[in-house]
């Protein structure tokens, strides 16, 4: 590799890790404390918006569980999911646009991740909300095991941030085909 490569592919690095947020940032904004003036600010601010969706699908979902729940409550808690859901699809999908425009792989050559950033963003805010329930709840070990997975979870983000610096990893685009009572755009 000559030197020009080489500084080449630093430059591309800083530019990714300029552009993407580090977990613990994600994981800040799942809280709604983060700079919204940042340069990712259009993902930190989803990733907020996701985790609000995720907090606001566990109480339906427990709603729809709770004993002694009605027929007509259970409806409306699946027609409130739904409707989450479709949300939350998205808010992933404007991540994905987002990084289709902004991070993008100088070769096609590079391996191919299997989730979109949007995808993983929405995974860590689904852990997040797991953790934080479960913490609530009282349940010493379960809360660690869920605490743990959302760690193994940012660490993993990390690493796909930097293999995307690095230019060892490229991202997917892709559009979610499942539709939440609406047709498939």
């Amino acid at each position: 590799m000559t030197r020009g490569e080489t500084n080449a592919r630093s430059q591309v690095a800083l530019d990714v890790r300029d552009l993407l947020p580090r977990s613990a940032s994600i994981i800040e904004a799942f809280f709604g404390t983060t700079e919204q003036n940042s340069n990712p600010s259009l993902v930190l601010a989803t990733a907020y918006a996701l985790a609000s969706l995720h907090q606001q699908q566990w109480n339906a979902e427990d709603a729809s569980r709770r004993p002694g729940a009605s027929v007509d409550e259970i409806a409306e808690s699946k027609r409130r999911i739904d409707a989450l859901n479709a949300r939350r699809v998205s808010l992933v999908e404007q991540i994905d646009t987002w990084a289709d425009r902004n991070v993008t792989s100088k070769t096609e050559e590079v391996p191919l991740h299997t989730e979109t950033l949007g995808s993983v963003v929405d995974r860590l805010a689904i852990a997040w909300i797991r953790a934080k329930n479960i913490r609530e709840s009282g349940n010493r070990n379960r809360a660690r095991l869920a605490l743990r997975q959302l760690m193994q979870l940012a660490d993993a983000y990390d690493d796909l941030v930097r293999d995307i610096g690095a230019g060892q990893r490229r991202l997917p685009v892709w559009r979610s085909l499942k539709t939440y009572g609406g047709e498939a755009q």
